[in-house]
């Protein structure tokens, strides 16, 4: 019973022992520390300047002068002396349609003018008259009202009968209501002269529109332009309203571009100021005319109007340009390449041999004397001589180990 017990106590007693004994005899393991790996990067020292961003704007040129000419007859065109393109000078005749009907339409107002006329003449004339008989016509009723006393007096002595007292009587009263016609007349001359003069304004507006439409069988330019679409040749018949060419203002050209929101304030006071915000083009010099009174939805920014200051060698309506614009300087800023740039709003400074973030503002860009596009930023973390991260690490962090090359 005893030997039962003890030898399995021994085994474990034995299992423990070589166990402490392994334990203790094992090679002791060596921890071999890696090195922290380092990124090498280009460096530059940033360095604050006075500097005049410059915005890259795109837009299309467009004119606030674009005329659309329709046909104000119902004529057939009889010629064309332009094309598609062409510049013309205002004043000159573009289309002209068939007069013929305009024609006639004058002739026919101008009589009725002439007949107006003759009217107005014979009335005046036949008041000069009237005025005349009046004083005839007077004379003759008194002569009849002292035949008609003679008459009475003769017919109280019966020495006359009561048929001649009568016929002196009737003779008395048809005088009288002849003057009174005639006064009547005189009366109502000023009323005839009136109606007169009413009818000859109304065919004098009737023949100055005789004399528009006549005018309007010749298509002219109501400016200095260029043809940008002809609709009609030579044969067509058209009516009122339909469209015959249409034509932009060469000397209102502008170019409309979208200024993001980030630069509106600054462009605002500059504007307030007075100060000339200028743009170029291929070197052809533009100013900011105006801004646009209403933002497009789903727009980061408000349109420019920008104006040409040269009217020589300008694009053509509608094509799209590319413009730089130049704000004011801008004090205590630093130029970056594109590769020293995080994001919109972030770069990377070394401190001690690691990166920190910084925030910054964008004020704008501008080219180098190599001609290489610099971003221009602000921040009040920076500090003049700090080494600025010029290389893009698709890992940055703030705490990444980092070498600048050269070192």
């Amino acid at each position: 019973m005893f030997k039962r017990v003890l030898l399995p106590i021994s085994i474990v007693i034995i299992g423990i022992v070589v166990f402490i004994t392994l334990k203790q005899t094992k090679p002791e393991k060596r921890v071999r520390q890696q090195p922290e790996k380092i990124w090498r990067v280009n460096t530059l020292i940033a360095d604050f300047q006075t500097i005049s961003p410059q915005i890259r704007l795109y837009g299309r040129v467009e004119t606030p002068r674009n005329s659309y000419l329709k046909s104000a007859l119902v004529a057939d065109v009889t010629s064309t002396s332009v094309l598609e393109g062409n510049t013309v000078k205002r004043g000159q005749v573009l289309v002209e349609l068939d007069n013929t009907d305009a024609t006639l339409l004058l002739a026919q107002r101008q009589a009725e003018l002439t007949e107006i006329n003759t009217m107005f003449n014979s009335e005046q004339q036949r008041y000069l008259r009237d005025k005349q008989l009046l004083v005839q016509q007077q004379y003759l009723l008194d002569i009849a009202d002292k035949a008609v006393a003679r008459a009475q007096k003769l017919e109280q002595t019966k020495l006359v009968s009561q048929a001649s007292l009568d016929d002196s009587i009737a003779a008395k009263h048809r005088q009288a209501v002849v003057l009174r016609g005639l006064e009547f007349d005189i009366e109502d001359h000023p009323s005839r002269l009136t109606r007169i003069q009413s009818q000859k304004k109304r065919v004098q507006a009737l023949l100055q529109q005789a004399k528009v439409d006549l005018s309007r069988t010749k298509i002219t330019a109501p400016f200095d332009g260029r043809i940008s679409q002809l609709n009609v040749s030579v044969g067509d018949r058209l009516r009122a309203g339909d469209n015959i060419l249409s034509i932009y203002d060469i000397n209102n050209l502008e170019v409309r571009a979208q200024i993001p929101g980030r630069y509106i304030q600054q462009v605002r006071k500059m504007m307030m100021r007075g100060d000339d915000l200028t743009a170029t083009y291929n070197s052809k010099s533009l100013k900011l005319n105006r801004l646009s009174g209403s933002v497009k939805m789903d727009s980061g920014g408000i349109d420019g109007l920008f104006r040409f200051t040269t009217d020589e060698d300008i694009p053509v309506l509608g094509k799209f340009v590319e413009i730089v614009l130049t704000l004011s300087p801008q004090e205590n800023v630093i130029a970056l390449p594109s590769n020293a740039l995080y994001g919109l709003n972030k770069i990377y400074i070394i401190k001690e041999g690691y990166l920190q973030a910084i925030d910054i503002q964008r004020v704008g860009e501008y080219p180098n004397s190599n001609n290489d596009k610099m971003h221009i930023v602000r921040s009040n973390l920076i500090s003049q001589g700090d080494i600025v991260v010029a290389t893009q690490l698709p890992n940055a962090i703030t705490g990444l180990r980092v070498e600048a090359l050269g070192e």
